[in-house]
């Protein structure tokens, strides 16, 4: 006799989980009403914050610990370059002055029934130095580079 379709995808979903164990949890959070360099209220500035919450989620993996709980809160956020407008619309350009990107973060781990909560400032002067950035794609390059050598260096047992 042959299982039935729901049985099956029981199977398969119990299995993936079993397999997985138990992931990170992370929380991001933009609780401040104005940023240095986010863009005014609107919908570019929710872009920007979900493309950082979405990166932000997917270092929990490859950086933390399964069952580790992360809080984590951009109290200030100052992305590379400046907006200017150019041909008729506006874009950040990078000129390698005082624009590099930065941010303040406050935080909140909880690991293996351990608390750490601090509050960084985080920036990178020399962003524009990293091999990779004058060919990148993502519009977000030098910030997530950043958010990923600091979760690195301060999540990783």
């Amino acid at each position: 006799m042959r299982p039935s379709l729901r049985v099956t995808k029981s199977c398969v979903i119990l299995l993936a989980a079993g397999a997985f164990g138990a992931q990170a949890a992370v929380t991001v959070s933009f609780p401040s009403p104005m940023y240095t360099d986010i863009g005014p209220p609107g919908p570019q500035r929710d872009v920007v914050k979900n493309e950082l919450a979405k990166f932000v989620h997917a270092l929990d993996a490859k950086y933390l610990k399964p069952g580790d709980e992360l809080w984590l809160e951009f109290i200030d956020a100052d992305l590379a370059g400046n907006p200017e407008w150019v041909r008729g619309r506006e874009l950040r350009v990078s000129r390698g002055s005082a624009d590099w990107p930065q941010f303040t973060l406050r935080f909140r781990l909880q690991r293996d029934g351990k608390v750490v909560t601090g509050e960084d400032r985080i920036g990178d002067m020399a962003y524009q130095w990293h091999p990779n950035y004058a060919a990148r794609q993502d519009p977000y390059f030098a910030e997530k580079r950043l958010l990923e050598d600091w979760f690195r260096k301060r999540f990783v047992p």
